[in-house]
Order: structure tokens, then C-alpha cells, then sequence
């Protein structure tokens, strides 16, 4: 299915109540279709657009892997949302991104939320592979295959854009209008958490004091944060033999990982709760750095 045949889906009000976005860049294509369903300005970029572009806007929630699965409180403060009516009048629009990792306990209180749709209330799941989705999810939703997502990358480059850390910043599902904003920044964003995890840990904590002016603002500051996921999933990966964007990376002990995928479950938790940036990385540092 086209982006053009989706347009049109929603200019006649015909959308699904919930899709799943399977391969090629999901969740930028799941924002993509949150500015086409919220958007205020008859199809031209709006101040609405604009604000989902940047994840500020109220109606517009999007959901990522907490470490490295999606936990069932997070899927509890999508049912606290949606409990309440749009705030601006036009619909809400939640986003699952990877959605195939679900662990059991949110797949199932997810199902909840998508047995009982909401009236003005477009879910959208994004991910790589439609089987690891329980069949009363897969059943439910309607399934869209996306291109490939080598997409992303010649259009970067198309563009211009050949920051080393592209990459990496691809499998954040970005789109390449966010990898334009960020392009000056984004090899040092990726070179400052990849040397501190180098470090010591009181070397480490003393790094991290510049941080905050490196990540100046609540943007910057999310997408340190999952990059500090990605950096986690490549130690993984690294321990599996596995390719990942990061380079080399130290091979940790499975007891030493599950310390870090447990903080970075922390973490994430932390700084959406209550934004306090430098605190939360100070502790995730004392956590799993010796």
C-alpha cells in the first residue's frame, strides 16, 4: 500500500482503526501518517505537523522498546490516555514502535486496547517481522508492507548526508528531514557516549558533568537516551557474534549485560517520568560501569 493510497484512505475517512507497519522505515512512517490524520492545514505542513514532526504534540503518543522489549506498564499509560478526550479536538494517534517486541504481558493488555477501539483513535504498530506478533494481535490489525529500508539511506545520501554515525541513527527509525536537523551533531552525540562507556567509572561520572552541554534540550535529550538504547542492543549483539553499527565494543559477561539491559530499562523509565537528564545518567553509570 502507497503513502498516496493512505492519503487518500484518510482524506475520504476510510482508515483502519489500527495497522502494522511491517519492514522499511516504520516508525517514520507512522508519524508521517499521524501528521496526514491530525493535520489542520488541508494537507499543507502545519503548526500540527510541525509539532508531531518533533514529538510535542498532546494526541500524538509513541511508544518505544523500554531496554530492549516493550513492558506492560507502558502499555497501561496508553490506556491511561486514551481514557481522556483528544486534546485538540482531532483524534489520538498512538504509535507502537517495534512492536514485535512485545513481551507477553504487554501483548496481552495491548490486546485489551485494541479489542475495544476508541472513536477517534488511530493505532499504529510498527516492526520487522509480523510473526513474532501473537495471532489475536496480527488478526486485528491491518498489515502494510513497507520498502526495504535501504530507502533511508539512499536518500540521505541523495541529500548529502554521510555523517559516520548514519547508521545508527537509521535504526532509530528517524526519518531523513530529523537526520538533516541533526547531521552537524550527530557523530558527536554518538562519540561522546561511546568514549564514556569507555571509561572508568569515576572517569565516566566526571565525562558526563559536559553532557548537558552537549544535549541542550528535551529533544536532544530523548534522542540520547535511545541512543544510550542502541549503544546496550549493540553490546548484545557484540556478545552474539552479531553485526551492529557501533564498531568495537567491549564483550560483557550475559551477567554483566542483563546488569545493563536492567539499567537502561531504569533509565528510560526515569527520564520519561520526570526529565532530571544529568541524575538519571550519573545513576545509570554507577549501575553498570566498575
Amino acid at each position: 500500500m502507497s503513502k498516496q493510497l493512505l492519503e487518500k484512505l484518510v482524506e475520504n475517512n476510510q482508515l483502519s482503526h489500527a495497522y502494522y507497519l511491517e519492514g522499511g522505515a516504520g516508525e517514520a512512517t507512522a508519524i508521517w501518517l499521524a501528521t496526514k490524520i491530525l493535520c489542520c492545514g488541508n494537507g499543507e505542513p502545519c503548526i500540527t505537523c510541525t509539532r508531531i514532526l518533533h514529538h510535542t504534540h498532546p494526541d500524538v503518543m509513541v511508544v518505544r522498546p523500554n531496554g530492549i522489549a516493550i513492558k506492560v506498564d507502558q502499555i497501561r499509560e496508553i490506556h491511561g490516555k486514551a481514557a481522556f478526550k483528544s486534546s485538540e479536538g482531532k483524534g489520538q494517534v498512538f504509535i507502537i514502535s517495534n512492536a514485535d517486541v512485545m513481551n507477553l504481558q504487554a501483548a496481552n493488555a495491548f490486546l485489551t486496547f485494541l479489542e475495544e477501539p476508541k472513536a477517534g483513535v488511530t493505532i499504529i504498530l510498527t516492526g520487522t517481522s509480523r510473526s513474532s506478533l501473537i495471532e489475536t494481535i496480527r488478526s486485528r490489525v491491518q498489515i502494510i508492507e513497507l520498502p526495504e529500508r535501504q530507502g533511508f539511506m539512499k536518500e540521505a545520501v541523495n541529500k548529502g548526508l554521510k555523517f559516520k554515525s548514519l547508521g545508527i541513527f537509521e535504526e532509530l527509525n528517524i526519518s531523513v528531514a530529523q537526520a538533516e536537523e541533526i547531521a552537524d551533531v550527530a557523530d558527536k552525540w554518538v562519540d561522546s557516549i561511546k568514549h564514556t562507556f569507555e571509561l572508568t567509572c569515576n572517569r565516566a561520572l566526571q565525562s558526563v558533568q559536559v553532557w548537558k552541554e552537549i544535549y541542550t534540550d528535551k529533544t536532544q535529550r530523548q534522542y540520547c537516551i535511545r541512543l544510550i538504547q542502541s549503544y546496550v542492543k549493540a553490546l548484545f549483539s557484540t556478545k552474539k557474534g552479531a553485526f551492529q553499527n557501533w564498531g568495537n565494543l567491549p564483550v560483557y559477561s550475559w551477567e554483566e549485560l542483563t546488569v545493563w539491559g536492567e539499567a537502561v530499562d531504569e533509565l528510560t523509565r526515569a527520564f520519561h517520568s520526570n526529565g532530571q537528564f544529568n541524575l538519571h545518567i550519573e545513576h545509570f553509570i554507577k549501575k553498570t560501569m566498575k
